[in-house]
């Protein structure tokens, strides 16, 4: 019987990392097709393709998308850190209220926060900040829930004993912050950060209504540029984009505890 359940798992672990690799490879090959038409040659594969990505074209929103990623992973750490520090750590009167508050962008379709945005700015007279300060404001807002939620948890799984122990050592509440309670949530603050820069740098339904010309981001110039043609220097930007969110997720892990926090520990 053993036998038999451990045979299934690993037939369902092998189908479904097949279901989710597949049209990565796909893409993949896409990318080294020999002609401008997307084919499968593999004898002919050549990756003069992923030259183009060295032009304006796509170096301009790369690094657009990478300036606002940064800046909103940044912020949304920050704000969602102490935010979770103050619900779940420090309990007040309404606490649960004002972490449903916080949670509640989860809830609202990303287009619909896209024309609320564009039409929150219509409305006070700031349109001039529809652009950069306006994706950097509305990301924050979407990846703020996912930084919150991931801190928090390495709060409730936080051993409180330790806290206890540094202030009967005379360590005041911010020396126990800083070097008890800080340290010991890093890989959730990491987690979230991770998350908010991954949602950030893909973001396509939030960012298409706050976009303007010369201030394009990278998955919105995708959009663009598969309206007027498919070809391998598609593939290749999207092949490009993967390997680089990969980077982006081993750095994270390698500062500090993204596989930690999933464990539900900390390193």
């Amino acid at each position: 019987m053993n036998r038999l359940i451990s045979a299934l798992f690993w037939c369902a672990l092998i189908m479904t990392l097949t279901y989710i690799t597949l049209p990565l490879l796909v893409v993949l090959a896409a990318s080294l097709s020999p002609t401008s038409d997307v084919t499968f040659r593999p004898w002919e594969w050549t990756v003069e393709w992923y030259r183009d990505l060295a032009s304006v074209r796509w170096l301009q929103p790369f690094w657009l998308s990478v300036k606002i990623a940064v800046i909103v992973s940044v912020v949304s750490g920050v704000i969602g850190t102490m935010a979770a520090y103050f619900v779940v750590f420090e309990k007040f009167v309404g606490s649960e209220a004002f972490m449903a508050a916080l949670l509640s962008p989860l809830s609202v379709p990303q287009i619909v926060k896209g024309v609320a945005v564009v039409l929150f700015l219509s409305v006070i007279g700031l349109q001039s900040m529809l652009g950069t300060p306006a994706l950097i404001a509305a990301h924050c807002v979407l990846a703020l829930p996912f930084v919150v939620r991931m801190v928090a948890t390495s709060i409730a799984n936080f051993d409180g004993n330790l806290f206890r122990a540094a202030q009967i050592l005379g360590a005041n509440q911010w020396q126990r912050a800083r070097f008890i309670l800080f340290p010991a949530i890093k890989p959730g603050v990491l987690s979230g950060m991770t998350f908010a820069f991954i949602i950030s740098f893909n973001n396509i339904p939030l960012s298409v209504f706050l976009v303007r010309p010369g201030d394009t981001t990278l998955p919105i110039t995708v959009i663009n540029y598969l309206e007027y043609s498919l070809d391998p220097v598609m593939a290749a930007v999207n092949v490009a984009s993967m390997i680089f969110i990969l980077i982006v997720i081993f750095g994270f892990e390698k500062l500090g505890g993204f596989s930690a926090q999933l464990h539900g520990g900390s390193k």
